[in-house]
């Protein structure tokens, strides 16, 4: 069994502990030591703070090699702005196990990298490519042959088209649509509810039906 450490706290953190233990009910995978969080002491859903989020803590347990790491800290309100802490703790992306929810359908001619989250009843196409540290909530569709890059965030409900190419870091917003096809720029927001029918380009924020610029990310 695998030990993981969750890297972050209520919010993503505590998704992904809901995810882990789902998958604990089908078979005991991963065993939860603790969550790394600056700002909370009280254990979090039953789960205790070991440390902060630093690479001096980080070091203690990377020497143990059935110990590995979720990084949580990937949203809206970090947005790239977390790049340097993630990479500041120097951990392989081999120590970031992706954490896949039972009820989530994935093609077998997928490709998923390390630490992403893939939530309850998500559909993952065939030929799709999933980067690393990607987060996919609960009920998103994933057409088949869509790329999404490294960090890329995709809220619940969101209905991503067949070859859509979704860059580094951009960000979906719940219940949006994204026609086939279409290009989302790096760490880009698209707002809640929109219906995205061409590209969009790098650090903008679009929303609305059809999705229109409304300002810089």
């Amino acid at each position: 069994m695998k030990k993981i450490i969750i890297i972050g706290g209520y919010g993503n953190g505590t998704v992904a502990q809901s995810t882990i233990e789902d998958i604990n009910k089908e078979k005991n995978k991963f065993e939860i030591l603790g969550y790394l969080n600056d700002f909370e002491e009280q254990p979090i859903n039953g789960i205790p703070i070991i440390g902060k989020v630093n690479k001096d803590t980080v070091d203690k347990f990377r020497i143990y090699n059935d110990v590995f790491f979720y990084y949580s800290l990937i949203s809206i309100k970090f947005n790239y702005k977390f790049l340097t802490k993630l990479y500041s703790l120097e951990l392989p992306l081999d120590k970031f196990p992706t954490l896949v929810h039972p009820t989530a359908v994935i093609s077998n001619n997928a490709k998923i990298g390390f630490g992403c989250c893939i939530n309850p009843f998500v559909s993952v196409g065939p030929n799709v490519v999933i980067g690393n540290h990607v987060q996919i909530y609960g009920q998103a569709l994933i057409g088949h042959g869509a790329s999404l890059g490294d960090f890329v965030y995709v809220a619940n409900n969101a209905c991503i088209g067949a070859e859509v190419s979704l860059f580094e870091g951009s960000y979906l917003g719940t219940n949006c649509s994204i026609r086939e096809f279409v290009e989302v720029g790096k760490w880009s927001i698209v707002g809640m509810g929109s219906v995205v029918l061409n590209n969009i380009p790098d650090l903008t924020k679009f929303a609305g039906n059809p999705a229109k610029f409304i300002g810089q990310n």
